[in-house]
């Protein structure tokens, strides 16, 4: 991908890619955070984690992407302009954490912003669908929200996970590197991207 400029990997939790784009550069992470079983101390040091990246590669007018799986729930109950209308269940005490962090950051939980039918909200299921939620979400910056054309679940993807893939149309242009030098970066993400068309972030 000529147009990576950065790749970082901070743990089996927290992966990053910065590409070169215009009229901004690209900043995409993907983030798994820990299961209710875990204590909070644990949580809030992956968010550090993801503010020293952010502060890092993802400052001034970067477009920051996060997307993963954040074990939480942040409802269906609006929240300023962070969380919009259409998210799905009652928020927890772990889905305030990522409102919280959102509101500290200028970001926005962008998949509850789009109205769909219930069926189509929930992205993970339990063992024998005796209980499904909505625990991944994908943030973005505030003042960018309106690149963001779509989201929307793939339940029929081919992945072995108990998680749907969920995917974002973000209108961006991405602009050739003429020298790259680093580790290979196949696997990290399957992206389509095509200049000045609607991409799919998975």
């Amino acid at each position: 991908m000529r147009s990576a400029v950065k790749k970082i990997v901070c743990s089996d939790r927290i992966i990053a890619l910065k590409l070169k784009a215009e009229p901004v550069n690209i900043l995409i992470m993907q983030v798994y955070m820990p299961t209710s079983e875990y204590e909070d101390v644990e949580v809030e040091n992956l968010y550090d984690t993801i503010v020293k990246i952010l502060e890092e590669d993802g400052k001034g007018d970067t477009n920051n992407i996060i997307r993963g799986d954040w074990n939480n729930v942040v409802g269906d109950e609006p929240y300023w302009n962070i969380v919009g209308p259409h998210g799905l269940g009652r928020r927890n005490h772990w889905g305030q954490m990522l409102i919280d962090f959102c509101e500290r950051n200028g970001l926005i939980v962008t998949n509850t912003c789009f109205k769909k039918p219930k069926r189509r909200l929930y992205t993970w299921k339990a063992s024998g669908d005796w209980s499904r939620h909505q625990f991944d979400y994908i943030l973005m910056k505030h003042r960018l929200r309106n690149s963001v054309k779509d989201e929307q679940k793939l339940p029929g993807a081919d992945i072995v996970s108990d998680n749907n893939l969920l995917v974002a149309k973000v209108r961006i242009r991405l602009k050739k590197i003429l020298r790259f030098k680093g580790a290979d970066l196949d696997g990290i993400w399957r992206s389509y991207m095509r200049k000045d068309k609607v991409c799919r972030i998975l």
